[in-house]
């Protein structure tokens, strides 16, 4: 059975090198510079070609950004172009051209002949490893309940993925040996690349985990959801929201990738606004960075950012509560204070009038006291009604109730 760990120890592969812990933050790429790195790396086939040639040219590009950003940037521009090349390469008459020279190769005995077809007609030496199979069960082997003029849907379905992903299956020890060879060798497709691609977003998974726990953040991962019957299921479904930077999140999206356009747009149509259609506004992580106009271009609700938010960044729901109870008990005591000026003017009132007793021996007359009283505004209902009563009770509505 094949093991991808066994490929991934013993050959350093091209994603090998993902660290376990988040990258440290990096200047954020602008469009031009994407389109000049992109422009450098897509005419090597091998990462570390374009990385040296980075390296060679634009010295300061690898220091800015990281080879992880600069590796991903790559792989997601490969597999795109496999892709709309894939009905050429996939035509009747292609793939026989691919068998017929593949066959001609070993009959000569060469050595290493898919990853040289490979290289020399632009295609994944695994997409190729996989047509040559396919040609070789159609033309050269009876299948348990197939004749050879059947054609290729009579294959059972996976029956290719799983002769690929174990190599002891196969009838022909050559071809084993030379399809083994390209998963080895194949940076961006296959099934040790599939391998490490899930590894690297369960991994980031998991720091994101870490991080809204640190924080103190309730949530409910996708399991969770699934278990519930959600049929959308962000990573992280926050419980109570938090504010990032001034702005509403109720889910956050881990992706172990580069933000480029293309790609984000396929996340936002497939995954981002049907998390924002059902839970509010969110926030989505690209670890190893993004485009910087993303931000001005992504639907409104959908926060970008390449690293979880600094505590500085967040305020959650308690932090908004104390603000509102710091400010309303503010307001109390700016509206109490004209009546604490008022209790303060009559206690004044009281001691000068005792004063006025004690140094004249003899109570003033009534009109004038009724004067005093009149002048410091005592005789004020509404003022009077506001000291013992919350002007907000209405004994109309409690005594109906």
């Amino acid at each position: 059975m094949f093991n991808p760990l066994f490929v991934v120890n013993n050959t350093h592969l091209l994603f090998s090198s993902f660290s376990r812990l988040p990258h440290k933050y990096h200047e954020i790429m602008k469009q031009e510079i994407y389109d000049v790195v992109l422009e450098l790396l897509s005419r090597k086939s091998s990462f570390y070609e374009g990385l040296a040639e980075l390296k060679k040219t634009l010295p300061n590009i690898v220091r800015t950004y990281g080879e992880k950003t600069l590796r991903s940037i790559q792989a997601q521009y490969y597999v795109r172009r496999m892709k709309r090349q894939h009905h050429h390469h996939y035509g009747r008459e292609t793939r026989k051209k691919y068998y017929k020279l593949y066959n001609e190769a070993k009959s000569r005995s060469e050595k290493h002949v898919i990853v040289k077809l490979a290289t020399k007609n632009d295609i994944s030496s695994c997409l190729l490893a996989r047509i040559i199979l396919e040609e070789y069960y159609w033309n050269d082997v009876h299948y348990i309940g197939r004749e050879k003029v059947e054609g290729r849907h009579s294959l059972p379905p996976g029956f290719m993925t799983d002769c690929i992903r174990d190599i002891a299956k196969l009838p022909n020890p050559e071809l084993a040996s030379e399809i083994y060879e390209t998963i080895i060798l194949d940076n961006f497709y296959g099934p040790a690349v599939d391998s490490i691609k899930k590894t690297c977003g369960a991994e980031y998974e998991i720091i994101l985990r870490s991080h809204c726990l640190k924080a103190g953040l309730s949530f409910k991962d996708e399991d969770q959801m699934r278990e519930e019957g959600y049929d959308k299921t962000p990573d992280m479904k926050l419980k109570v929201p938090i504010m990032v930077r001034g702005r509403v999140v109720n889910w956050i999206e881990s992706k172990a990738s580069f933000g480029d356009p293309i790609t984000h747009q396929q996340y936002t149509t497939d995954q981002f606004l049907p998390y924002k259609n059902r839970f509010g506004p969110g926030l989505v992580i690209y670890w190893f960075g993004f485009i910087d106009e993303l931000t001005e271009s992504t639907e409104r609700g959908i926060i970008l950012l390449d690293h979880f938010p600094d505590q500085g960044e967040i305020t959650s729901l308690e932090d908004v509560l104390k603000l509102q109870t710091s400010s309303s008990e503010l307001n109390e005591i700016v509206q109490l204070s004209p009546i604490m000026m008022k209790k303060m003017n009559n206690e004044n009132l009281l001691a000068s009038y005792n004063n006025q007793c004690n140094s004249e021996k003899e109570t003033p007359a009534v009109e004038e006291l009724i004067s005093m009283v009149s002048s410091s505004g005592l005789e004020d209902k509404d003022n009077l009604f506001f000291n013992y009563v919350d002007p907000m009770f209405d004994s109309d509505e409690e005594l109906h109730v």
